[in-house]
């Protein structure tokens, strides 16, 4: 899956556990509805601005798991918050954040509340301190453990976002498919970085 693709040079997407509804509430959304055309008002809300807050776009995409989509990184972007993502992983679990702008492809991840680092989804190189079990993983699929390291096995044969992707499926156990982002949606406007 090829989210650059999909969506361009300004996109990201979180995984996270628990149903939509409630991920969408911990990533600052305060009202969450049904939003049939979530994609479609995402465009327009880039195209005639926004206003006030990102609107965010939450679907479930595995037993225990949630996707949430952002389109408007102007105000940073709300699931790579290390806050949001701290709270998303809080209590044993595990959230990813993997977002692209014009000038960067990375992935972020937490377990169990705090935030191991991030990983160039270009390079495949990762940053962070101490990735424990999560690095074990990560080099399992073919990111370096080295600064000075290059991808190998699976990773090295993607494209920087279909490196995100598998970083995020490592991570979180969830593949991400096309028809994921085709909803039912879940919307909410968050002013979290606003």
């Amino acid at each position: 899956m090829d989210l650059t693709e999909l969506f361009g040079e300004a996109w990201c997407v979180t995984l996270a556990p628990g149903d939509a509804a409630g991920v969408l509430k911990r990533m600052g959304a305060a009202t969450v509805g049904v939003m049939p055309n979530g994609l479609e008002r995402a465009t327009e809300r880039l195209v005639q601005g926004g206003g006030r807050g990102v609107l965010l776009l939450g679907c479930e995409v595995a037993a225990g798991w949630s996707l949430v989509v952002e389109l408007e990184g102007t105000t940073g972007w709300v699931g790579a918050s290390q806050d949001v993502l701290a709270a998303l992983s809080g209590g044993g679990r595990s959230a990813v954040c993997a977002y692209e702008d014009p000038n960067q492809l990375v992935v972020h991840f937490a377990v169990d509340g705090a935030v191991l680092g991030w990983l160039d989804a270009v390079t495949g190189r990762r940053f962070g301190d101490d990735f424990g079990a999560a690095g074990e993983v990560l080099t399992a699929a073919g990111f370096p453990d080295t600064a000075a390291g290059e991808p190998s096995g699976e990773a090295a044969a993607l494209e920087p976002s279909e490196r995100a992707v598998l970083a995020l499926r490592e991570m979180t156990g969830v593949q991400l498919e096309e028809d994921h982002f085709h909803g039912p949606w879940l919307g909410g406007i968050s002013v979290t970085g606003a």
